[in-house]
C-alpha cells in the first residue's frame, strides 16, 4: 500500500511540478519521493536544452516549493532539490538523443533486436523514430525501438 501511495504521491508532485518547470523553459524529467512520512526528500530532475544555472533550479525550486506548500501536498517536513540529470544518465527518448548531436554515445539494443548488440559512434541526427550514428566512417541507422538505452561517451 505505501508503494502505491507513493507513486500516487510521484504523480501529484508531477501534475504540479511540470507545468512551472515548462512555463520557465525547462523540462521536468523525474519526480522521485524517498523516505517516510513526515520526513521525505522530493527530488525534482530537470533538463534545458540550453544547459541550467543555478539561478533557474533556484527560482524552480522556491516556486514548486511554494506550490506544494500552498496545496498541502507533501504531509509533514520534506526537502526539496531540484537537479539536472548526470552526464552519465541512459538515453532513452527522442529527446534525450536529439540533445546529444554531435557527441560520441555507446547505444545498446534490446535482446530481441536484429544486429550487434551494441554500437558506438557519433550521433549525425534523430529522425523518424531512429538514430543516425556515425561509426568507423560508415553511416548506421538504428530504430529507437530497438534501443535499450544509450550513453553519452565521456572523454575520461
Amino acid at each position: 500500500m505505501a508503494q502505491e501511495d507513493d507513486a500516487q504521491l510521484d504523480a501529484r508532485i508531477h501534475a504540479i511540478a511540470a507545468p512551472i518547470a515548462t512555463a520557465d523553459g525547462l523540462d521536468l524529467e523525474e519526480v522521485e519521493v524517498r523516505g517516510h512520512r513526515g520526513s521525505r526528500k522530493v527530488r525534482l530532475v530537470v533538463h534545458a536544452d540550453d544547459g541550467l544555472d543555478i539561478d533557474q533550479i533556484a527560482r524552480l525550486s522556491r516556486r514548486v516549493g511554494d506550490a506544494l506548500d500552498e496545496q498541502d501536498v507533501v504531509a509533514g517536513s520534506y526537502m526539496l532539490e531540484v537537479t539536472s540529470p548526470g552526464a552519465d544518465r541512459p538515453l532513452r527518448t527522442a529527446r534525450d538523443f536529439a540533445r546529444n548531436i554531435g557527441r560520441e554515445v555507446r547505444v545498446l539494443r534490446r535482446a530481441e533486436a536484429e544486429g550487434p548488440g551494441e554500437a558506438v559512434g557519433t550521433l549525425e541526427a534523430v529522425e523518424d523514430e531512429q538514430i543516425q550514428l556515425k561509426v568507423d566512417g560508415a553511416a548506421v541507422t538504428v530504430p529507437l525501438g530497438d534501443i535499450d538505452h544509450g550513453k553519452v561517451v565521456l572523454p575520461w
